[in-house]
């Protein structure tokens, strides 16, 4: 019962977190283009973009530091885990070191590389300095303590801090930007709030798990560069296009691009939500070798995920333009309304969300070196298409690079859990996979083309609109349910029914 109810609060938390952050996600890019122009506001994402290029020295030895916590976590195994703990840190605290180099070279030759004109060269170092201070946290010590709790299914604990500290600082940068202070200051005040996740965690490991003080020399994490790949694949997916667009179109066309990206991938974080601690609690069956319950709880939330996606992705599908259209209301600098590019970049992360629960199976596995291709597949094609395509159509060119890496994973992770984890039909799996981006493109099409023409005044009028094709949407996701997931709905309709018999006695 305890698991469970601890599963249930790390979903609870998760949801929670996801829908500040949409939030804080919504007001501050707004506030920001507002108070600063498009074109600060695409510069200040494009420096995040380019200091985040640290992280493919990562290795991806986050997930592969998880898979290899959860068998000894399970067995309370305290001398291995404080090993993989040690490990972890001491090799972080050598990505900071270079990562403090990185920054100093970015800082110097941005000014060039973006070929900015609004800010002097010591006010452009100035601002990337300050960017790039919560990496910095993150990597003296915050990336360990975060790992270990995460591994420990500890995560109501991380997204409380986090949803925390993500409303201080939307409340700090709104009264900052209010009283008149420059992009620098308000960047270094969103630095020092972050920071203090930093401070939370590492206080939590020492007070909570009490680890010893072994030593790490000689202990290495398996399969640590095998998970680079999937660290390179995500990372490629969620900062090339900006990276790209810097390189080879203009900060107006980066800052339309983060508009619609931020929406689609708030959505994406919280229809992820409802899966949360999914990827701990499949490491934690798979090591106890309960495949009874692995497939329950496989079956359930894979369930569950399709159903939120379809109702999250349908709405934005149909209202995007239109939110957008409010959103930049009265921004003449660049053109904000890109219904085609919109449709695509949302296909691309429905189908990410879709595929979630068969690309973590391999990660709760500890199966990263067998599954690398999905990964590397996925790099490759991002880039290269990306690459290709920018040259016709900046915006459309890498949505569609995107778009095509993410259908291959979805193959290949589909193929892959069914065959080596699950040992499941796979053309069972695809039949669900295809009905649902089928349902969710028919959702997305006929709304947005009813809506073209109308106009909205305002957020309010939106929210009456939204509400209806909430309505609908969730009707359509909820007759797509029953036809394809009919025995996973008739088990929570029978359980949900004895528990309320069950509390009537």
């Amino acid at each position: 019962m305890a698991k469970l109810h601890k599963s249930k609060l790390n979903v609870l938390t998760t949801l929670m977190k996801q829908v500040i952050a949409t939030v804080c996600g919504i007001v501050l890019p707004r506030v920001l283009i507002g108070a600063f122009g498009s074109v600060v506001y695409g510069a200040t994402t494009s420096i995040a973009q380019f200091l985040s290029y640290i992280s493919l020295l990562e290795g991806g030895i986050g997930r592969v530091a998880r898979g290899a916590l959860y068998e000894p976590l399970a067995k309370g195994d305290k001398v291995q885990v404080s090993r993989i703990h040690r490990a972890i840190r001491s090799f972080f605290l050598k990505i900071a070191g270079i990562f403090l180099i990185y920054t100093l070279v970015i800082a110097f030759f941005y000014h060039d590389i973006a070929k900015v004109t609004f800010f002097d060269r010591p006010f452009t170092f100035g601002l990337v300095v300050a960017i790039s201070l919560s990496t910095m946290a993150n990597y003296l010590g915050g990336i360990s303590d975060l790992t270990l709790m995460n591994a420990d299914q500890k995560q109501y604990l991380t997204n409380t801090v986090m949803t925390v500290t993500n409303i201080a600082n939307m409340l700090l940068v709104v009264i900052l930007v209010w009283s008149g202070a420059n992009i620098l200051v308000v960047k270094l005040a969103t630095a020092l709030i972050f920071v203090t996740r930093r401070i939370f965690y590492t206080g939590y490991v020492r007070h909570h798990y009490r680890l010893h003080k072994v030593n790490a020399d000689g202990y290495k994490l398996e399969q640590r560069w095998t998970g680079m790949g999937q660290h390179v694949a995500f990372f490629l997916h969620t900062n090339t296009d900006i990276i790209l667009l810097t390189l080879f179109a203009d900060l107006e066309t980066v800052a339309v691009y983060s508009v619609y990206y931020l929406v689609v991938r708030s959505i994406w974080d919280i229809s992820s939500s409802f899966s949360g601690g999914m990827e701990a609690k499949f490491g934690e069956l798979i090591a106890r070798n309960q495949k009874d319950a692995l497939h329950r709880s496989y079956r359930k939330y894979g369930m569950m995920l399709t159903l939120v996606a379809l109702v999250l992705f349908g709405c934005t599908g149909v209202l995007i333009v239109p939110f957008v259209k409010l959103y930049t209301a009265g921004i003449m600098d660049a053109n904000y309304i890109q219904p085609v590019f919109a449709l695509m970049l949302l296909l691309a992360e429905a189908m990410n969300c879709l595929v979630l629960p068969y690309a973590t199976l391999p990660i709760s596995a500890n199966q990263l070196k067998q599954s690398r291709w999905g990964s590397y597949g996925e790099a490759m094609i991002n880039v290269g298409l990306s690459l290709i395509l920018i040259q016709w159509n900046p915006l459309l060119g890498v949505a569609i690079g995107t778009l095509a890496a993410t259908i291959y994973k979805s193959l290949f992770y589909m193929n892959y859990t069914a065959k080596h984890i699950l040992n499941s039909n796979i053309w069972h799996i695809i039949w669900r996979f295809l009905g649902a981006i089928t349902v969710l493109l028919m959702v997305s099409c006929v709304g947005m083309t009813a809506l073209w023409n109308v106009n909205m005044e305002n957020f309010f009028v939106w929210a009456m609109y939204a509400a209806v094709t909430c309505l609908l949407t969730s009707i359509v996701a909820m007759l797509f349910g029953l036809v394809v997931y009919p025995m996973e709905i008739k088990v929570i309709a029978r359980d949900i029914l004895s528990k309320a018999l069950r509390n009537n006695k």
